[in-house]
């Protein structure tokens, strides 16, 4: 079984800064008897330097126990002010037990010095408080260089989406249909061709803002969706339904921006619909895991490629990642299909 480590580099610490301490604890100890010859200073170096390993090692197993019941790089001095005085009351038995067992083996021929028991447990905690200040520096370190490499994925894949985003704006075809069905409308029902042209509108002006937030509230989700469904149904008819429920109080959650577009797009653009074999689309709430569900049936098409439908999920599905939310779940049954997208509490801002 792998030894967990405090750091990845707490082998590196514990290499560096273990001779210099086991020969000053030997000169505490033994004061200059242990420096006599060439033989004494082997001994007394490779018998010190068995015990406080095995001392490094039951210390390094009480810092990692620590550490993980406090694993935050918020907790650093949490986990200070816990480690310190355990250390400070571990070092007064370690050191009383090199005092004793030297005393017990005898074979340096050098007496220990009992009047410097309390000053080698001084420099064992000032010693140990190093270690400490050391290891914390060296995680916190790679933690904050993983960090920043998951933030700059993260607006990697956020400015890709929004590049996406801008292919679906500007897209000939996209605009095509809507102003094809905008021209039918005028000519058989304006009062529908105003509201087909008010929820056009507000479609791409939701498309058009300029975002630069992470998360939006769900609400603003929704209001796109109906708008962009809207746009949907006047172009297909009754070859497309869709039922939206999502209560109220569920609004101010979470998810990334053009989560629904995405996902919308793609269910749209990747199956067939007729009014004998219509597209069912649910919009819905898992509200036991606090998921938004999107159902739809089956009906697979040739997609059209240029859109880039199944690129704008996977840049999805790895923005979801990048922000530490539970996976994207999609779920395949016969003749369905569930995209289920884990939703970020309404306090929650990324900056």
């Amino acid at each position: 079984m792998a030894i967990k480590r405090y750091s990845r580099k707490e082998p590196l610490v514990f290499l560096l800064v273990i001779v210099p301490y086991v020969l000053f604890i030997n000169l505490l100890v033994f004061g200059l008897c242990a420096y006599r010859d060439a033989t004494t200073i082997v001994r007394s170096f490779g018998y010190s330097m068995v015990y406080f390993f095995i001392i490094y090692g039951f210390f390094g197993w009480v810092a990692t126990l620590v550490k993980n019941r406090h694993p935050s790089p918020a907790d650093l001095f949490l986990r200070i002010r816990i480690l310190l005085p355990v250390f400070y009351v571990l070092n007064i038995f370690a050191i009383w037990g090199a005092f004793a067992s030297y005393d017990l083996t005898g074979w340096l021929y050098c007496p220990t010095r009992p009047h410097m028991f309390w000053w080698t447990v001084l420099y064992a905690c000032i010693m140990s408080t190093v270690i400490t200040f050391i290891n914390e520096g060296m995680a916190n370190w790679d933690a904050w260089k993983a960090s920043l490499a998951e933030g700059e994925k993260l607006q990697n894949a956020y400015q890709r989406s929004k590049l996406l985003g801008l292919k679906g704006q500007i897209n000939p075809h996209f605009l095509f249909n809507c102003f094809n069905s905008l021209s039918g409308l005028i000519h058989e029902d304006q009062r529908a061709a105003e509201r087909f042209l008010d929820e056009m509108i507000k479609v791409h002006r939701y498309l058009l803002r300029g975002d630069d937030e992470y998360l939006v509230p769900l609400r603003d989700e929704l209001k796109f969706a109906d708008a962009y469904l809207h746009l949907t149904r006047a172009r297909f008819g009754p070859a497309i339904q869709v039922e939206l429920n999502v209560p109220q109080a569920w609004h101010d959650w979470k998810l990334p921006p053009l989560s629904l577009q995405v996902i919308l797009e793609h269910i749209i653009y990747t199956n067939t619909a007729s009014k004998r074999t219509p597209l069912l689309i649910r919009i819905g709430l898992d509200e036991a895991d606090g998921r938004l569900e999107i159902t739809h049936n089956t009906l697979s098409k040739t997609m059209v490629r240029e859109l880039n439908v199944d690129e704008g999920m996977d840049n999805l599905i790895r923005k979801f990642a990048l922000l530490g939310a539970p996976e994207v779940v999609i779920r395949e049954s016969e003749g369905f299909r569930e995209i289920s997208l884990p939703l970020f509490t309404p306090d929650l801002i990324i900056a």
